[in-house]
């Protein structure tokens, strides 16, 4: 009588975990869908305050955006599963960021011929040298819809949100781009 009495409290666990698990990633799909014809990028982290300060400051990333973070696609629920599986073990806030089809093709197809990312452009403090020899940016806070915390499905929006922001900053940032190429 007693053994059975922790089974079913083991599937209890695992059912919750599993109820946890499901409304998390609704929650994830939901939050990721969009009006704008946008690309989402996800990255988690472990803490809250490192979840709230990328909100307030921006998002941090090595060398390209993408080399930090995920591309995922809402229409693609396979895709979203497999990154929540695959970067569980970097944290339990998953930072949600969208940036404008538009904005990424208008950098992009400026900078096409030289060795160089649009999201290097879309910053908004000086890169600095990171401890693995590559440079550091910070992609503006307006391109980072906010934040879901996994173990509660909890979304934290962001007030400034604006994956379409063209700001005097990132045309000044192109121009630097370009220049040091012409240097070389």
């Amino acid at each position: 009588m007693r053994l059975s009495k922790f089974r079913n409290l083991g599937n209890d666990l695992v059912n919750i975990k599993l109820q946890m698990e499901s409304e998390y990633l609704q929650q994830l799909q939901k939050v990721i869908e969009s009006k704008n014809d946008v690309v989402t990028f996800l990255h988690n982290t472990k803490s809250k305050e490192t979840a709230e300060l990328i909100v307030k400051e921006g998002f941090e990333f090595q060398s390209h955006l993408d080399y930090t973070s995920d591309v995922v696609s809402a229409k693609d629920p396979v895709t979203i599963k497999y990154f929540t599986i695959v970067r569980q073990a970097y944290g339990n806030y998953t930072m949600v960021i969208q940036i404008g089809k538009d904005l990424i093709e208008d950098y992009s197809e400026i900078l096409e011929t030289l060795p160089h990312h649009f999201s290097e452009a879309l910053t908004v403090k000086e890169p600095y040298l990171g401890s693995e020899e590559d440079l550091i940016y910070c992609l503006a806070p307006n391109f980072v819809k906010g934040f879901i915390d996994s173990q509660t499905a909890e979304f934290h929006a962001n007030p400034i949100f604006n994956p379409n922001l063209k700001s005097p900053l990132f045309e000044e940032n192109l121009r630097r781009i370009l220049k040091s190429q012409n240097k070389k």
